[in-house]
């Protein structure tokens, strides 16, 4: 399908461990992106005739996925932890963070951490996930 795409945006993170009720929001982590996948498979079973098989398709599996950066905030190793855990959290994406109206939520598994320094001082964190069942969009 498509990309969703947040730049200066908030993201919130919440735990199975405390029932996904307690949000904290990941500091410094000002971009992410989603991907959206439709699998589809072919739909027709028999034809009689070759010249009428033309291919039918029918949608399958949806998936999505996505990665999370920004800057890395050393007080905290909730991602890092997460990770290693592979315990599924629940997030939520806010494209803005002065809009906070509208958001993105559903559950994930976090599969990589990558963490680095560049030549400007400033260091990163990049955390790619899977998601786990639907993702929502959500209006308060």
């Amino acid at each position: 399908m498509g990309a969703i795409v947040g730049i200066d945006a908030r993201i919130d993170i919440a735990f199975s461990s405390d029932g996904y009720t307690a949000w904290t929001q990941l500091s410094e982590r000002n971009e992410f992106s989603i991907s959206i996948s439709v699998d589809s498979a072919e739909h027709k079973v028999f034809v009689a005739n070759l010249a009428a098989a033309w291919v039918e398709k029918a949608r399958t599996w949806m998936a999505w996925s996505g990665s999370i950066s920004g800057y890395y905030d050393d007080a905290s190793n909730t991602i890092f932890n997460t990770v290693i855990a592979g315990e599924t959290v629940k997030l939520r994406f806010y494209t803005s963070q002065r809009k906070m109206t509208h958001y993105w939520e559903g559950l994930a598994v976090l599969t990589s951490v990558e963490h680095s320094v560049g030549t400007d001082d400033f260091a990163t964190l990049s955390v790619d996930f899977e998601g786990q069942g639907a993702l929502t969009r959500v209006s308060s």
